[in-house]
Formats: C-alpha cells, structure tokens, sequence
C-alpha cells in the first residue's frame, strides 16, 4: 500500500494511509503520537492542525458548567490533581498537569478548560484534513448542562467545520453539536454493546445504530467488534457506509492483540479512520501490507 497524506519530514507524525479503498485517517487518540508521552499536549494539538491529522480530546463536565480536558472522572493518578472533576471548579485545576506513562509531569500536557486548549487554534493555520473530535464523557445518570454546552459552543467558535462531537451518549451529544453550527456528529455504541449482549450480533448492532443514525456521521467501533463482523461474512462497516456513515475503528496499536491479518480486514472493511496512540507505527504497518 502506498503512503497517502503523512507528516511532513520532521514530525514523524503522519495523519492518513492509502488503504485499497482509498485513504484511512489515522487519529491521534488524546493527542497521543507515542504511548509512553503524556495525554493531550499542546504542541501536539498545534502539529496535527497544521499537518491535516484527525484529533481527539475527551471532555468532562467540572463543578462550575465549565468543559475540562480530561479522560476520568477523578483527577488523579492520571493528572498531578486529586478529587472529583464533576465537584472540582475549572479555576482549581490551574497548575496541574497531565502525567506521562512513566508518571512524570509533563507541562506540555496541562490540566485545563476545552476553552483555553484550543483558543490557539484561531490563530495557526489549519490543513484543509484536520479535524478536532470532542469526545464528551458523562457520569452515569448525568446530564449536560446548559452551561456547559455553552462554553463548549463558545470555546470552538470559528473552527465548527472542523469540529467531531463523539460520544457513547447520542442524545447529550446531538445537544452539544446542535449548538455548534456545522461541527458533525458521531456515536459510540459500544457501551449499549456492554450492555445488551444482543448487540453484539452485527446485524442487530447495524439496526440499533440505524435506528438512531439521524444526522450521525461516524460511528466509533471497538476494532474487535468490526473484525469479528467480518469473520461472521456481515460488512458491518460497509453497510454503514451505505447508510453515509463512517467508521471510526478504535483503539489500534502495536500488541499481541494487532497482527497482519487484523489489520488487513480492518482496511479491507473499508473503515475510513483508525484510532491509534502510536500513529507512525500504524502507518508503517499497514503501508506494509
């Protein structure tokens, strides 16, 4: 396979792959072009703009409606912080910083608002291919609220085209997206999946996506769930497709648990973007098939 749209020369960081039906976006999961480097760092963010890469950041509700850069819902071990961040106020995480895999500080990676990460944005160049997925993480039994989609809204005006609001949670994220004029809008089933061990037959996944695919554009998988689809003789992949929704094949890098093999069906299911931690490794694995 030939290489598509990578990095320039010295990042090393490339953004997409050729696979046989055309080009594999290969997103940066938290910002992440290497496992052992710490989540969400700014220079990475400003990199992946300017190169065209797919980027991912998850968002968390703090105490006062504001929208945190955060993965969990307790700040630590992951962040040099400690409690709860849906009972800690955005202003008391100043100075935090996230930890990389090593647990070291790192203050490339603050802790702080969705608002403050991408204000630099307005000011860099953007590559036509880039795009930034806000990948909005609720509490079970919560619900946004209106305060917190306001600044979300707020944080990314100017940028909506190039705006992902992804979630396992449809209904809050088509009220996020909704507020945000032009951003497109994908979901995660694979919670439901966890859930309602019916859905892990495809054929009853695809109608449950379908049942909800209004104005849904990407649909996040779990890359086993595609691949065991494939096995099944059901193109999952494809017939999302055809109802004009793209896959998102989640979460891809170096292991035990991704071969050759693997890779060749998740290219060949026609998913049209790879998450991935350790974007160059997936590239020259795949560009080697």
């Amino acid at each position: 396979m030939a290489a598509f749209e990578t990095s320039n020369q010295t990042s090393n960081a490339p953004v997409a792959v050729e696979g046989p039906y055309g080009p594999v976006r290969l997103k940066w999961h938290k910002l992440r072009t290497h496992l052992a480097e710490a989540p969400f760092k700014r220079s990475n963010l400003a990199l992946g703009w300017q190169l065209g890469a797919s980027l991912e950041v998850d968002i968390l509700g703090t105490a006062d409606g504001r929208f945190a850069v955060l993965h969990d819902a307790t700040l630590g071990p992951s962040t040099t912080g400690r409690g709860r961040v849906p009972r800690t106020p955005i202003a008391s995480m100043a100075g935090l910083f996230h930890r990389d895999a090593a647990g070291a500080p790192d203050p490339d990676a603050p802790v702080v608002s969705l608002a403050e990460l991408v204000a630099p944005l307005q000011r860099l160049p953007r590559a036509p291919s880039a795009n930034l997925q806000l990948d909005l993480k609720l509490l079970e039994g919560h619900t946004l609220p209106d305060s917190a989609v306001a600044d979300a809204a707020a944080a990314v005006t100017g940028l909506a085209d190039a705006i992902v609001v992804g979630s396992h949670h449809l209904d809050e994220a088509r009220r996020l997206a909704a507020a945000i004029p032009g951003a497109r809008l994908g979901y995660d089933p694979m919670l439901a999946v966890s859930r309602q061990r019916d859905l892990r037959d495809p054929e009853r996944l695809l109608r449950h996506i379908e049942r909800r695919s209004t104005g849904v554009s990407l649909a996040y998988l779990r890359f086993d769930a595609i691949v065991a689809a494939e096995n099944q003789g059901f193109p999952l992949v494809a017939r999302l497709l055809d109802l004009g929704i793209e896959t998102d094949a989640w979460t891809v890098n170096p292991g035990r648990d991704i071969n050759d093999p693997i890779l060749r069906t998740l290219v060949g299911a026609k998913v049209r973007q790879i998450t991935t931690e350790v974007p160059s490794e997936i590239f020259r694995l795949i560009r080697s098939l």
